[in-house]
């Protein structure tokens, strides 16, 4: 990328509205987007360009436009894990309207909760995924637009009911000369996109994310050498994930591809099997997922499939055991010398959420020409964020002291929408919900959520800290710690266990746990299961394993 959109980037100038324009300057008709669903009235599917890309939002830009869509008005995304996610949030963002991508899997409450909380006035829809939200129970009462007409395979294929609605394909078609321009003047401060956060302990809050939030802190993959098509590495780099795109971990995974010029693969549904054949196949040296991805990957039979093309593998969204990094490390290659692997790859685990845009901070597995490097379990905040654990008073601890963690930087929500009491502090200091050790120089260590600290005969026992324990044995493939009532000590820890392919006696687990974990913090019981119990978005959901743990214990 040249100097000039690199450098506006990379200091949070560029506002969402012009990202897909900004890109299409600087990389023209190099791969960008390869998706096999269609663009309603835009495109067949497959590969897009950058300038597909920025065809496909200024088109659909024109097209919001027409529908009435503009600055100030929020409009809910009901459609299908393709690129038009994207496209959408930058069209609208153009018009100075704000996209709410929204999680097609959710109920119809929990949809009109998100629409609640978010006011919005509007929504683009799938008719199939609206449909179906209206077979469950009462809808948002908002306008709706549909996405396709039922032509050329488009999404969205409108039922008999629908079928004399106006949707943006039909419109598309009609109009084949109109597109909205990428030429205004945004400010990259104000609120690009609104994410809702999960609402598992409640009612949803809207993140308000900025264009300098989601952007700045990618904006440094435009100077990486990578994504060439020219030179020594010409065609080498190619990223995939299969990560639902309206979840702020497959959208900065997106973007960031996007940004750094390499192609990115991207399959709407993860299906292990499929995902190992993509692999062998296609050969990407970048793959992104979930901890609970990596664990599907390697009951699939991971380790006798080739992926030796991979260098880096991603994991987010939620803790990633070390010993599967490690494992799928080993799957990988450092590099290729005369058409041969040779080494390691790389694993990144990085942590972020929505309130940060994406990722604030990394643990890195690096590559190694030689074997796997045992590296304590630490993370580096990523460039431009500052981190500090506090007292229950919110008073600034010493170093390696366990506390609330606390973050500021250019990835933090501005607020939640509607939710003044809540959000950064007039200092910009965001609390995670996180406790942690922090060092100086960006370095700390998880201890586990504030609210899933135990209180065990008056100490403090971390989940987390007892789960990364208790993977050390051979037996253990996942693990969740979790709490129950306790007359003499208040609460006693209790394990879930998913066993590994040898199976794990949970006898014998506990006994071994006498030898490695304290005394206090050492399960009281361990349950095998056959799945830890998850959210939406794959995250381990620890109201529902507390009540499945007194449910078998019952």
């Amino acid at each position: 990328m040249t100097a000039g959109p690199t450098r506006d980037l990379m200091r949070g100038r560029v506002h969402l509205g012009a990202l897909t324009a900004t890109l299409a300057a600087a990389y023209g008709d190099r791969p960008a987007f390869e998706d096999p669903a269609p663009t309603p009235g835009l495109h067949g599917g497959g590969l897009r360009t950058h300038h597909d890309l920025e065809h496909g939002a200024a088109r659909l830009a024109a097209a919001h436009a027409a529908a009435g869509r503009g600055r100030g008005n929020r409009v809910l995304l009901l459609i299908g894990n393709r690129v038009d996610v994207l496209l959408h949030a930058v069209a609208l963002a153009r018009l100075g309207a704000v996209a709410v991508p929204v999680n097609p899997r959710l109920k119809a409450a929990e949809v009109a909760a998100i629409a609640q909380a978010t006011s919005a006035s509007a929504a683009v829809v799938d008719a199939g995924i609206w449909e179906a939200l209206q077979a469950e129970g009462d809808v948002p009462e908002v306008e709706v637009t549909q996405t396709g007409d039922g032509r050329d395979g488009d999404a969205g294929v409108s039922r008999p009911d629908t079928a004399g609605a106006v949707t943006l394909a039909s419109w598309l078609r009609a109009n084949p000369m109109i597109a909205r321009e990428a030429d205004f003047d945004g400010d990259p401060s104000a609120t690009a996109i609104l994410l809702a956060t999960s609402g598992t302990t409640g009612l949803p809050k809207a993140a308000a994310l900025t264009s300098r939030g989601l952007l700045g802190s990618l904006g440094l993959l435009s100077v990486l050498p990578v994504g060439r098509q020219r030179g020594p590495r010409a065609g080498r780099d190619l990223m995939f994930a299969a990560l639902p795109l309206t979840h702020v971990m497959g959208l900065a995974a997106a973007t960031g591809a996007l940004l750094a010029g390499v192609p990115f693969l991207h399959r709407p549904m993860f299906v292990a099997d499929e995902v190992l054949d993509l692999i062998e196949q296609r050969r990407p040296n970048i793959v992104i997922g979930v901890p609970t991805m990596y664990a599907d990957l390697e009951a699939a039979g991971a380790a006798g499939r080739d992926l030796r093309s991979v260098q880096l593998w991603g994991s987010g969204a939620d803790v990633m055991p070390p010993d599967r990094a490690r494992r799928f490390q080993r799957h990988g290659r450092a590099l290729t010398v005369a058409g041969r692997g040779v080494g390691t790859a790389a694993f990144a685990d990085v942590w972020g959420m929505v309130e940060l845009s994406g990722g604030a901070a990394i643990r890195l597995y690096p590559p190694s020409p030689a074997g796997v490097l045992s590296l304590p379990s630490v993370a580096k905040l990523l460039p431009g964020f500052h981190m500090r654990a506090v007292d229950d008073e919110g008073q600034p601890l010493g170093p390696a002291r366990v506390g609330h963690l606390e973050i500021r930087g250019p990835g933090v929500l501005r607020g939640y929408e509607g939710r003044p009491d809540a959000g950064p502090d007039a200092a910009g200091w965001f609390a995670t919900g996180d406790l942690g050790r922090v060092w100086p120089g960006g370095i700390f260590q998880f201890a586990g959520r504030t609210r899933d600290r135990l209180k065990v005969g008056g100490f403090s026992v971390f989940p987390a800290e007892v789960e990364e324990e208790l993977r050390g044995h051979a037996g253990v493939q996942e693990v969740a710690v979790v709490g129950l009532p306790d007359d003499r000590l208040g609460e006693v820890p209790v394990a879930l266990v998913v066993a590994g392919p040898d199976g794990v006696d949970p006898g014998e687990l506990l006994a071994w746990a006498q030898e490695h974990v304290a005394g206090y913090r050492r399960p009281r019981h361990a349950l095998v299961v056959a799945d830890l119990p998850r959210g939406h978005h794959g995250k381990l959901d620890r109201v529902a394993a507390t009540a499945l743990a007194a449910q078998l214990l019952s």
